[in-house]
């Protein structure tokens, strides 16, 4: 009969293990749970029988923990759950629309590398292409690429 309650004690920690890693990772309470199934396993086997069961019992419990570490890590269980999707869209910015190459405004902000350029009462977030400019520079829009309007002073 000990040796029924051992078997299932390990049997139902290796279940809540697997569990833990391939159904709802991150949850806790279930690799808690197993965890502790199978140390209840090792201490009922040493108690209840002997201590060479107790040790059989706990390099079982090693190699079943062996196993299933290995089956995460080189299998595709920690695969399926990684995010793959690349997010390669921009979001367009409505005043590149409304702005043309050539179209002159006078900085509000700093620019260093990113800042705000007033263009006739509208406000844009452009990107220097000359490095550095203070406020109250006047630039140029010289480019507009992917919603950012690139910007330099005007000479």
């Amino acid at each position: 009969m000990e040796y029924l309650i051992i078997s299932l004690l390990i049997f139902l920690g290796a279940i809540l293990l697997v569990a833990e890693v391939a159904l709802i990772p991150g949850f806790g309470i279930t690799g808690i749970l197993g965890a502790a199934s199978m140390i209840a396993a090792v201490a009922y086997s040493f108690v209840t029988i002997n201590s060479l069961a107790g040790f059989i019992s706990l390099i079982i419990v090693v190699l079943i923990c062996v196993v299933l570490i290995l089956w995460a890590i080189y299998g595709n269980t920690l695969d399926k759950m990684s995010l793959k999707k690349n997010i390669d869209s921009t979001v367009m910015n409505p005043e590149c629309e409304k702005l043309k190459v050539g179209d002159c405004g006078v900085c509000i902000t700093r620019l260093a590398l990113v800042g705000e350029v007033d263009f006739n009462g509208r406000i844009v977030e452009a990107t220097s292409s000359s490095g550095l400019l203070n406020e109250n520079t006047q630039v140029v829009v010289v480019r507009i690429s992917g919603g950012v309007i690139y910007v330099k002073e005007v000479e």
